[in-house]
């Protein structure tokens, strides 16, 4: 397996920081909206989470495009356009919205880091732009949840099986999965065997 194979394989694991830090990072910057003395560690506290949300949504913007290239059915043409094989409206939303989280939290800690005196706040537009970077976030989130097939129905919704009315109407109750032995297991029975 090459890198960026590896890569590919852990865009799954690679946007939980980018989305963690997107939804924080709007209670820093509100915290750092006043002026005054002690104000300094507040730009810190949101330099720090905007630093490590913006190098996060880059890798996770890499290694999604890389696993899109990889394993994806999605060609490069299939962004465009929806009549394409693979095309998919979704998928195209969660890229947009990924996308939207880079250049959104590349701007916000450009904003973060414009030259300020020691006792002024950290302004409103990176208030803004930290919002907008967390909704866009959010965005790319649910949507690619959606893509892989995850369904997001509330509890209330959800559909129980083995719920009394399905054995009043005289449906089959379901049978439980098939229990898979660990390795221990196993070992016990190929070793009961004749």
């Amino acid at each position: 397996m090459t890198w960026l194979a590896w890569l590919a394989n852990k865009h799954t694991l690679l946007v939980h920081l980018p989305v963690a830090a997107a939804l924080m990072i709007p209670i820093p910057i509100f915290a750092a909206q006043r002026g005054g003395r002690g104000i300094r560690p507040w730009w810190v506290t949101c330099r720090y989470v905007a630093w490590s949300g913006l190098v996060g949504s880059l890798l996770a913007v890499l290694s999604g495009f890389l696993q899109t290239l990889l394993h994806g059915p999605v060609r490069l043409g299939a962004f465009r356009d929806t009549a394409v094989a693979g095309g998919n409206p979704m998928f195209q939303l969660h890229a947009a919205g990924g996308a939207a989280s880079l250049v959104l939290g590349a701007l916000c800690l450009r904003s973060l880091f414009r030259h300020r005196q020691d006792h002024q706040g950290i302004g409103f537009p990176a208030l803004l732009l930290g919002v907008f970077w967390c909704a866009s976030a959010l965005t790319a989130a649910y949507t690619g949840a959606r893509v892989v097939g995850h369904r997001l129905t509330p509890p209330a919704q959800a559909v129980s099986y083995s719920s009394p009315m399905s054995t009043s109407r005289g449906l089959p109750a379901p049978r439980s999965p098939p229990m898979i032995p660990s390795s221990s297991m196993r070992s016990m029975i190929l070793a009961a065997r004749p």
